[in-house]
């Protein structure tokens, strides 16, 4: 039997959870069943996204070699993210002004619920200025940002030790990250 590529399987997976999501829509019976699943994906997804940021900016920075590499990928990379950034912000603003959603909407009909909760959690974010933000970068703990998903931080101090690797002979860094992170002996050693 023919193995099919992992793009292939994502594709499939997709239209197997519309198919399943439309026919047993509104269906409490069939979602109480699937429910602990689709739980349990995301509990997976989330588990793997910080191993997988920590070990591919550290052994990416301490992989590039010297700095000047490294200071013209960062640099492409802060310009592509503003880019990116900008066309999706026209898009979503052309978007809304076309469709502009919401228009037609008894507010009347809309359930009320409180959001007391809601304001004191934008209250607190609001609190926070440009210089708090970047000072709460560097972490006071990389396992307290680790345990708590601060994905900054987490950043932050990958970039920091693929630096520190960077600073290594290249022996001796692609030794550690080995035999550390990955606990592997490394080859000719």
């Amino acid at each position: 039997m023919k193995r099919f590529g992992l793009a292939i399987q994502i594709v499939i997976g997709l239209f197997l959870g519309i198919l399943v999501g439309a026919i047993f829509y509104g269906n409490p019976e069939v979602a109480s069943y699937l429910q602990p699943i689709g739980n349990i994906f995301i509990r997976l997804i989330k588990m793997i996204v910080v191993p997988t940021v920590i070990s591919t900016l550290i052994v990416g920075v301490a992989g590039v070699g010297d700095f000047k590499k490294l200071g013209k990928i960062g640099g492409k990379t802060i310009l592509y993210f503003e880019i990116i950034t900008t066309i999706a912000i026209i898009v979503g603003l052309v978007a809304a002004n076309l469709f502009q959603p919401g228009v037609g909407v008894d507010m009347t009909n809309l359930t009320k619920t409180d959001i007391h909760q809601y304001v004191k959690a934008a209250e607190a974010t609001q609190s926070h200025s440009f210089v708090d933000t970047f000072v709460n970068i560097v972490p006071n703990n990389v396992f307290e940002a680790i345990v708590k998903g601060d994905m900054l931080a987490i950043i932050f101090f990958s970039v920091l030790f693929g630096l520190g690797l960077l600073q290594l002979e290249k022996r001796a860094s692609l030794y550690f990250v080995s035999s550390r992170v990955w606990r592997t002996p490394c080859s000719g050693s």
